[in-house]
C-alpha cells in the first residue's frame, strides 16, 4: 500500500470507528432476536460485540476497498488490518476513541505496545477527568495481540481491568457472520448472564446502560421488568423504580431513537427467548449491583 493509500485508510478507520461507537451501540439482546426469534433487530438498537466489529469492517471495506481480518477469542471478535510493518485494530465494544495502531519499528524486546483513551470519560472525586483506557500488546514472536480494557472506577479511585482478550493468528473467522448453529451455542453460554443495551450518546458522549440480569428471574416474563437496572456514565447502579433509573433509561432511549417502552420490551423479549433456548440446568452468575 502506498503512502497516500495508507493515509486514506487511516482516515477511514478513524471515521468508521467513531460512527460505530455512537451509531451502533452494544446490544447483547439483538442476536437473540435474530438467531432464535423471528427477525433481525432494527440496526439503530445496536448489535452484540462481534457484530459491532463486523459492521466496522464492512464500513471500512465499502469506503476503502480494504478487507479486515476477524480474530476471535471465545465470544469476542476484533477487526484487524495488517500492513507490512504494522497492525491496526478496530474493536468498538472496547470503546477506544482512536484506532489501535501498532508499528513494528516501535518494538521493545520483541513486543509492541500502545494505549489510547476510551469511553466512558468519567470524573474523579476532585473533578478532574478520568478516561478509560485500552491497551494493545502485539508480541512479534508468536504474533498474538492482547487487548486490555481499563475502566476508571470512581469507588476505587483508579483504573481497573474490566475486560481482556487474546487474539491468536490462527483464531481467524473466515465466514462472516459465522454459521448460525455456532452463534446459537455462544448465545446460551454461561457467560451470557444478562441482556443489555449500552449507549454512547451521540450528543453528550455520555455512556448509559440498561440491563436485565438473566439469573434468578421469576417464571412470568412480565415480572422481569422489575429486575432491570441501569448504569450511568460514572458506573452508578440504579434499580427499577428509582428516579435515576428513569433518567438513565431516557438517555438510552434517546440515543437509539426509540421510546422507553420499546427499549424495555426489546430486552424483555430477548430474555424470554433466552429462557426458551437455554439448556436445562444452565447456571448463571448473579449480576453485581455494586457501583463501579
Amino acid at each position: 500500500m502506498n503512502t497516500v493509500g495508507a493515509a486514506l485508510l487511516n482516515d477511514v478507520q478513524k471515521e468508521v470507528l467513531d460512527e460505530v461507537l455512537v451509531g451502533v451501540p452494544y446490544n447483547s439482546a439483538s442476536q437473540f432476536h435474530e438467531y432464535f426469534g423471528t427477525k433481525a433487530a432494527p440496526p439503530r438498537l445496536g448489535l452484540s460485540c462481534a457484530w459491532q466489529s463486523f459492521t466496522a469492517g464492512r464500513m471500512v471495506m465499502e469506503r476503502s476497498g480494504i478487507p479486515a481480518e476477524y480474530l476471535i477469542d471465545g465470544r469476542h471478535v476484533a477487526a484487524v488490518y495488517r500492513q507490512q510493518d504494522s497492525l491496526v485494530i478496530l474493536d468498538p465494544y472496547l470503546l477506544h476513541g482512536e484506532p489501535l495502531r501498532l508499528d513494528r519499528g516501535a518494538a521493545v524486546d520483541g513486543v509492541v505496545r500502545t494505549t489510547v483513551d476510551a469511553y466512558p470519560y468519567r470524573v474523579k472525586a476532585d473533578g478532574t477527568p478520568a478516561p478509560s483506557r485500552v491497551r494493545a500488546t502485539w508480541d512479534l514472536g508468536d504474533d498474538t495481540i492482547r487487548l486490555d480494557y481499563l475502566r476508571f472506577s470512581p469507588r476505587r479511585g483508579h483504573n481497573t481491568a474490566s475486560r481482556s482478550f487474546l487474539l491468536r493468528p490462527d483464531s481467524r473467522i473466515d465466514t462472516v457472520p459465522p454459521a448460525a448453529d455456532f452463534v446459537r451455542r455462544l448465545l446460551v453460554h454461561p457467560e451470557q448472564h444478562s441482556v443489555s443495551i449500552r449507549v454512547l450518546h451521540p450528543v453528550t458522549r455520555q455512556m448509559a446502560e440498561l440491563i436485565l440480569p438473566l439469573a434468578g428471574r421469576p417464571a412470568g416474563v412480565a415480572e422481569d421488568g422489575h429486575l432491570m437496572l441501569t448504569k450511568d456514565n460514572q458506573g452508578a447502579v440504579a434499580q427499577h423504580g428509582d428516579a435515576r433509573f428513569q433518567r438513565d433509561l431516557e438517555v438510552v432511549a434517546d440515543a437509539v431513537s426509540a421510546s422507553r417502552d420499546d427499549v424495555i420490551a426489546f430486552l424483555l423479549e430477548a430474555a424470554a427467548i433466552h429462557r426458551a433456548a437455554a439448556p436445562a440446568g444452565l447456571d448463571l452468575a448473579p449480576y453485581s449491583l455494586e457501583d463501579e
